[in-house]
């Protein structure tokens, strides 16, 4: 059973500030701890402004890289293999009736088209941590990214198209029914909210949702631990700056080293069963 409307009646708006300095960004990452949307933050950025598929296309070359199909988070994914360079010349020849749904994620875009450094500006977050990972996320309409959490604080902007976000605080844990599989960075739900079993998740209607939509331009800052459900509205470019201490980053990696090696939570993960 499909509940995604259902749950967007249920939920309240994420809080918008209109801009924000370095002083009151600071009060909202150490002190409120809370998602908040910055609008029209990012839409003087290089990104915003010139990043498109065929500009992409343009710049992209044939390294090889790993896609996803489906839900990930609640498991019926599987990684497929493309070039950068075909992967967006597909997306960009899809029409809006295509069941194609082939999705780009957590890309070392910097890495691969290093050309593009110097058109995002993360630099309010950035100094107030200590590790940075940047990544993009690139697909058609429709592609979703099922109720997970993450381990860093998450600053999220949207550069193309639209995406929607709802968002459960972490106070509400248990009731999202948290998977025992190994997700490197990250801890996923068990719900499906496009294929919802309510025998089994009795307790989820009844936790506080909030939603936004973001548009090109718009910045979500989203802190660690607090659950989220993201679907692509369009053809959608989307960049995220995850930041975490260097205590945090040296529990994820060494969390991943032993998985690796067999030592904990062997073949009970995503990265194993794909």
């Amino acid at each position: 059973m499909d509940i995604l409307d259902e749950i967007l009646e249920l939920s309240k708006p994420v809080e918008e500030l209109a801009t924000v300095d370095a002083n009151s960004f600071k009060n909202i990452l150490f002190n409120k701890k809370k998602p908040v949307v910055i609008k029209g933050y990012a839409k003087d950025w290089g990104a915003t402004k010139k990043w498109d598929l065929e500009y992409l296309i343009h710049l992209a070359t044939n390294e090889e890289v790993s896609l996803l199909s489906g839900n990930y988070i609640q498991g019926d994914s599987k990684y497929q293999k493309s070039t950068l360079k075909e992967y967006l010349q597909k997306l960009k020849n899809i029409n809006t009736n295509s069941n194609f749904t082939d999705y780009l994620t957590t890309l070392d875009i910097f890495k691969y088209l290093p050309n593009l450094n110097g058109d995002t500006d993360f630099s309010i977050f950035e100094q107030h941590t200590a590790v940075n990972d940047v990544a993009a996320w690139i697909g058609p309409k429709g592609t979703i990214t099922g109720f997970h959490n993450d381990s860093g604080d998450n600053m999220y902007a949207q550069v193309k198209g639209e995406k929607l976000f709802i968002i459960v605080p972490p106070k509400y844990s248990a009731q999202m029914y948290p998977s025992t599989k190994y997700i490197n960075g990250a801890i996923a739900s068990k719900v499906n909210i496009t294929n919802f079993n309510a025998t089994k998740y009795t307790n989820f209607k009844s936790i506080p949702f909030y939603k936004v939509v973001l548009q090109p331009g718009d910045v979500l800052f989203l802190p660690k631990k607090w659950w989220h459900y993201v679907q692509a509205l369009d053809s959608s470019i989307s960049i995220s700056n995850f930041g975490y201490t260097k205590l945090e980053i040296l529990k994820m990696r060494t969390l991943n080293f032993l998985h690796r090696r067999g030592y904990y939570k062997t073949n009970n993960c995503y990265c194993c069963s794909k």
